[in-house]
């Protein structure tokens, strides 16, 4: 099992530094587990490859994850759109259209707020990511089916992203997401 690393900074730059410069010591990105804590958010970080060998195939996949809290009204589910959830929307799965068209074509959508998920895509930098990355999931909601469950925005790619830059884009996605849907309180001044 590898052991979840834990970097925190002050700007996102730093941050994705001290990241970039850990997985360069690494000789073997086939497991990455991190912590990156930014000014008062927390992302986990986990990438798992495994090159399967036999008649095995193996597997690869990427996620990054957020606590949300549970006081947030927001849910949504963002994934690619491809020939088999065509198939179900032309079966009648409900799928929601935010009125830009890029995104709407390459993802199938559904959400509680679409006027709030369209203001959250609005910014360029998040709306480049998400078409670069359209291969993914994307989602705010519980992270189980358990009643409990606590609230959790999600990446999730079903490939190793080993790059630091890319990790970077994706990073700073979330980050800017949890930002808008979860601002921090603001400290009062002392007197």
């Amino acid at each position: 099992m590898e052991t979840t690393r834990v970097f925190s900074a002050q700007t996102e730059a730093e941050l994705w530094r001290q990241v970039a410069a850990d997985m360069a010591r690494e000789t073997d990105l086939l497991e990455y587990s991190a912590q990156l804590n930014l000014g008062g958010y927390q992302l986990l970080l986990d990438i798992d490859i495994d090159l399967g060998g036999g008649f095995e195939g193996g597997y690869e996949f990427t996620t990054l994850t957020a606590a949300v809290p549970d006081n947030v009204a927001l849910r949504f589910v963002l994934h690619e759109q491809d020939l088999l959830h065509e198939l179900g929307k032309l079966l009648g799965t409900e799928d929601v259209e935010l009125g830009v068209q890029d995104i709407d074509d390459a993802f199938i959508i559904r959400t509680n707020d679409p006027a709030a998920l369209q203001t959250l895509f609005a910014s360029p930098d998040i709306h480049d990511t998400l078409l670069k990355y359209h291969e993914c999931r994307l989602s705010l909601g519980p992270a189980s089916t358990d009643g409990d469950a606590a609230l959790q925005l999600s990446f999730s790619k079903d490939a190793g992203v080993v790059e630091p830059a890319q990790l970077q884009e994706i990073g700073h996605m979330l980050f800017y997401l949890l930002r808008q849907i979860a601002p921090l309180p603001t400290a009062a001044p002392t007197l």
